[in-house]
């Protein structure tokens, strides 16, 4: 596991200044337009040299032209996450990558540096490197990126076309024992405060249908382990099947819990808290592993299939959780 040590760094955000606002002084601008820092917060930056027109710093009193460019060098402090990503295929059109927990796959709220696509393009000096689809930023495994235009539309037809077939496995509460099939419509949670918040059956908005077929592989004293074919690809798809089965996945902040957890846990993350932190004696991430895709290559045609062994700590969980 590689780990990123929080440290501050500049991050530049740029807009252009209308043509209604020039002759606004620099600070009247800034302290009506951007109001997540006050006019002191704004006096404060600008002295630190922080606030730029044209790429030079300025005074507060500046007065503005129309057009100019202007930069803020907000300091970031970049939340932790496991860089420790590893390789598992590459070719002139794709990358495969088997994804550790607690790293998202592209920026999203703090999360701007320590991204697998930002980590990636630099790893590989590849710039022009495109998501084909996504996994939660703690669910780990199998996670495939283009290196040209045409293998990303190439990838993300199959998608839609529902030519790509993926395996996950998931430890999840509960004891199964036999195979079963959800076939639930899931959409977004009506009753819930949490946007995100998907759910399957009745009481959602915007239903749309969906299946999952789920087949036992282990069971522990109090939990099991299973292996999850989605059939179609909705947002938190067996997150929210297992929800609806009465097995939610073991580590899950979102689902099998009520929104205050989750609003809880969303709050200490943007207060720099640890997000690794579990919850009533689970791990410290949902234990849901995307172990096998296969899909067309792009420039063959020819069917190939990627694999990702699954985290240790599945099994670990699965015997000792009570």
């Amino acid at each position: 596991m590689e780990q990123q040590p929080q440290s501050p760094a500049s991050i530049g955000l740029s807009s252009r200044v209308p043509a209604a606002c020039a002759g606004e002084a620099l600070i009247d601008y800034l302290s009506a337009r951007f109001r997540y820092l006050d006019r002191a917060g704004w006096q404060s930056e600008i002295a630190a040299q922080r606030v730029l027109i044209d790429g030079k710093s300025v005074r507060a009193d500046l007065r503005l032209r129309a057009g100019a460019t202007l930069t803020y060098l907000r300091v970031h402090v970049e939340p932790w996450a496991d860089l420790g990503f590893t390789i598992v295929h590459q070719d002139d059109e794709l990358i495969v990558v088997d994804k550790p927990a607690h790293l998202p796959v592209h920026g999203d709220g703090p999360f701007v540096r320590n991204t697998l696509i930002h980590r990636l393009r630099e790893r590989l000096g590849a710039p022009a490197l495109h998501l084909t689809h996504r996994l939660d930023r703690e669910t780990s495994g199998i996670c495939v990126l283009a290196r040209t235009a045409s293998a990303q539309r190439s990838m993300r037809l199959q998608f839609e076309q529902g030519q790509v077939e993926k395996t996950y496995r998931a430890v999840v509460r509960g004891r199964v024992d036999s195979p079963f099939v959800c076939n639930l419509p899931i959409g977004r949670a009506r009753q819930s405060r949490i946007a995100l918040r998907r759910a399957a059956g009745e009481a959602i908005d915007e239903p749309q249908a969906a299946t999952t077929r789920f087949y036992p592989e282990a069971a522990g004293p109090a939990a099991s382990l299973l292996r999850c074919e989605p059939a179609t690809g909705r947002t938190h798809q067996i997150r929210v099947h297992l929800e609806a089965h009465g097995t939610p996945i073991l580590g899950d902040k979102l689902y099998g819990r009520p929104d205050e957890d989750y609003l809880a846990f969303v709050a200490r993350v943007k207060n720099s808290g640890d997000a690794r932190v579990g919850v009533d004696g689970e791990p410290d991430r949902h234990l849901l592993h995307a172990s096998v895709l296969r899909c067309l290559h792009p420039a063959t045609g020819l069917a190939v299939e990627f694999t990702a062994p699954l985290p240790p700590a599945f099994g670990d969980w699965l015997q000792r959780w009570r």
